[in-house]
Order: C-alpha cells, then sequence, then structure tokens
C-alpha cells in the first residue's frame, strides 16, 4: 500500500486478482480496482467483490496480465499496477490442480484449466533433451540431466505422486528443513505450463502504456528467475540509465524513463504467521512525467 499509494480517485490494476486480497486493500484505501485473473474460481470470487461494492469501483476481467494492451483499450491507464507473479494459496491446496507433490493428484499445472497444455503431456512427450532445457531453464535444477533421464525412465507419469517420486528416485533426501527434491522441477513444468516467462515479459513490456505519467507499478515475485527478470527491467528502464545512454550516444532515448521505489521482503513475523511469504519479494517503480515515446 505504501508503494503504490492507493486512495480515492486512483484507479489500480490487480494482477492477478486469485481471491482479492489485494484488491480488498486497494479499496479499503478508496482506490477503484480493475482486476485480471484466468482461473474461473477467481472469475467467481471476483463476481461476488463486484456485487458488494459496485461496478463503478469495481471490474473484472478473465485475462492474463500479458494483456495488459487489450486491456487499455477497454479501460485506458491506470494510476497503479500490481502484478502478484506464480499461483495461488487455493490453487496448491486443490490437490485436482496438481501443483503440489505434497498431495496426490493429476498432473495438471494450467491456472486456466479449460485450454492448454498439461504438465503430464510435457512429461510424456518431450523428448530427454527437450525435458532436461525445460528443468534447466525454468527451475535451475542442479542436474537437469540426470532428472530428465528419470522421468524419462518413469514413463508414463500421470500424477504429481509419480513425478516427485521419480525425482526423489535420484536426489538426496532432503534435510529437516529443507526444500523437496521435487521443488525445482514441479516449479519449472508450471512455468512452462503457463508461459509464465513469456507473460512476464509480455506484461512488462506493456506497462509504460498501461500507467499513467506519475503512475507506480510494484511487482511480487517468488523464485530468482522471476526477481532478476523484474530486477533487470527496471535497472534498463531506469531515468539513470537512460541519461547515460544519451550521453554515451549523443542523444536521450525516447522510451519512458522509471524512478525505482526499492523493494520490500517478510519480516520474519510475517513468515511465521504465513511461511508461504518467505521467498516473496516486492519491487516497484514510478513512471516519470516526461519522455513519452
Amino acid at each position: 500500500m505504501e508503494m503504490l499509494q492507493p486512495a480515492p480517485g486512483c484507479t489500480v490494476i490487480d494482477a492477478t486478482f486469485g481471491r482479492g486480497g489485494h484488491s480488498r486493500a486497494f479499496l479499503k484505501r478508496g482506490a477503484s480496482v480493475v482486476a485480471l485473473d484466468v482461473d474461473p474460481e477467481a472469475e467467481k470470487e471476483a463476481h461476488r467483490l463486484a456485487a458488494e461494492v459496485g461496478a463503478d469501483r469495481f471490474r473484472f476481467y478473465r485475462m492474463n496480465f500479458s494483456e495488459l494492451g487489450r486491456l487499455m483499450e477497454k479501460e485506458g491507464p491506470a494510476d497503479a499496477i500490481l502484478l502478484d507473479l506464480g499461483i495461488s494459496s487455493p490453487q496448491v491446496d486443490q490437490a485436482e490442480r496438481g501443483f503440489s507433490f505434497q498431495q496426490a493428484g493429476p498432473l495438471d499445472m494450467r491456472m486456466n484449466p479449460e485450454s492448454g497444455v498439461t504438465a503430464e503431456q510435457l512429461v510424456n512427450e518431450l523428448s530427454e533433451p527437450e525435458l532436461r532445457n525445460l528443468l534447466r531453464e525454468g527451475g535451475e535444477d542442479r542436474d537437469p540431466g540426470k532428472i530428465a533421464r528419470a522421468i524419462v525412465r518413469a514413463r508414463p507419469l500421470h500424477t504429481t505422486a509419480d513425478l516427485a517420486t521419480a525425482v526423489s528416485r535420484v536426489t538426496h533426501a532432503p534435510r529437516p528443513g529443507a526444500k523437496h527434491p521435487a521443488t525445482r522441477t514441479f516449479m519449472a513444468l508450471r512455468r512452462a505450463v503457463n508461459r509464465e516467462g513469456e507473460t512476464l515479459n509480455e506484461a512488462l513490456a506493456a506497462i509504460p502504456r498501461a500507467l499513467k505519467p506519475g503512475g507506480r507499478m510494484g511487482i511480487l515475485t517468488y523464485h530468482s528467475i522471476e526477481d532478476r527478470a523484474v530486477k533487470n527491467w527496471i535497472r534498463e528502464h531506469s531515468e539513470e540509465e537512460k541519461r547515460q545512454l544519451g550521453m554515451a550516444f549523443g542523444h536521450p532515448n525516447p522510451e519512458r524513463w522509471v524512478r525505482p521505489l526499492g523493494e520490500a521482503v517478510p519480516t520474519e513475523e510475517e513468515i511465521s504467521a504465513n511461511p508461504r511469504a518467505r521467498s516473496a519479494r516486492l519491487r516497484g517503480a514510478e513512471l516519470l512525467q516526461g519522455g513519452v515515446a
């Protein structure tokens, strides 16, 4: 709230809506909210919230945040944008969604369960080299070749338990309190199923046009791959970076500039109350008044 400064008269884009925690906080501060999500369960909760507060203060669109450009055609630029990456707790807790190795369920992992390729298709149809690349790039697995071979040997895999068992057979047993050995594998598959890297890049490219001059962006990430992409984007679009480029090449860069607003991580108290917050990191930036392309 401090970073994005929602207030009466402001419009905030909440992407993704999840179950509405951020939207309700923005509304409590007096702002109007435009929320996005591709999950049909999120859409149901959004309709309930819309009935509570009215369409003049809350509107929902069934779309991915990579579609910010299309949203602008309907709503115009906003005063603030929050991108909340990754999956929501309800998605993790529903075994039938297939996101968690802690519960037996189908290997699905689609945020929009009505379309797209499933994790089961990927683990059973990709070649070993393709799986190795997927695990290395999407989850930064420490030994993607060994895990890819284990997956191929264990085919066919149909459930989260099948996949977790195949990975655990070729990795060290976790120390008490350490991450499960299949954590990175599941993350890599989830990112591939939902094209998370591509959708983040598409959203970042659209943000300068989706914000009003002086508007603020905040992005919540949950692992190093996402955080690195966001940190690099802010640095590459920062006022200081553009000034240096202009000096080096003898002309100002015409892209919109941003001013970094810093970062925030959860406190020990928050992590104790909500362990899933432990890897969260919030980075923000303000779109400067000048420099419109």
